[in-house]
């Protein structure tokens, strides 16, 4: 059974408080990412300057540019938040001592709640990367492929395990996993026909479908009855 995931929360402002010379907030790093996220999120990037964050705040234009550079930086800030977020729970099934599959399974059922999380900073996260430049451009580039590693390295495990198909390339195979768990940001809406474990599900049967090779099945399976091996497998995989 998948497990519900909590959206990506990034910090919540301090609340404006009244010092008797005007509403002003303690201006924090997790302040200014909440702040800029929601706007990001709203208006787009190219559209939120530095002084909507600073008013959205509450605090002076010159308090705000003591502490920010540039938009990008917020935006590398934002996602180096997600990508925190995001890695940890994968890290763990990684890591785990769960047969391959099912280690494949929760991956791509973490994954898709990833990106049907329509949290503010998850949405400027899957729309906003083209505005990265430059170190912060390769840094989170960087730190996005070590995430797709994890799911190389479960698709490796499964293959050295000759429980997935061994002529296929795995990098292919994650491209073609994670671009299809990944459109969900384009499209999914969470009062649709279908909710995002839903969906998981159909995207590992499809998976498993594709990668457990037919040597695999029983000896001598029964025409029309392949499915009886993915039946088995998970029922082995999770006991």
């Amino acid at each position: 059974m998948i497990q519900k995931r909590k959206a990506v929360q990034t910090p919540k402002a301090h609340k404006k408080a009244d010092t008797g010379k005007g509403k002003r907030v303690r201006l924090t790093q997790q302040a200014i990412v909440a702040a800029a996220a929601e706007l990001f999120a709203r208006k787009g990037f190219g559209a939120t300057s530095l002084d909507d964050i600073a008013d959205t705040l509450g605090v002076t234009k010159g308090a705000f540019y003591y502490h920010v550079k540039n938009k990008e930086e917020i935006l590398r800030l934002i996602y180096l938040t997600v990508l925190t977020v995001s890695e940890e729970p994968l890290r763990r099934i990684v890591e785990s001592d769960l047969p391959p599959l099912e280690k494949l399974r929760r991956a791509v059922e973490h994954h898709t709640a990833v990106a049907a999380d329509r949290s503010p900073a998850m949405m400027v996260f899957y729309r906003e990367q083209s505005y990265l430049t430059g170190p912060f451009a390769k840094e989170i580039l960087l730190r996005m492929k070590a995430y797709e590693q994890h799911f190389e390295q479960i698709i490796l495990e499964g293959q050295a395990a000759g429980v997935f198909k061994p002529d296929l390339d795995p990098k292919m195979v994650i491209f073609g996993l994670l671009g299809m768990c990944n459109w969900l940001s384009q499209w999914y809406k969470p009062s649709g026909r279908y909710t995002h474990q839903q969906i998981a599900e159909m995207f590992v049967e499809m998976v498993e479908h594709g990668l457990v090779p037919c040597s695999s099945h029983d000896p001598s399976p029964a025409k029309g009855h392949g499915d009886l091996y993915i039946s088995k497998a998970r029922t082995d995989s999770l006991g």
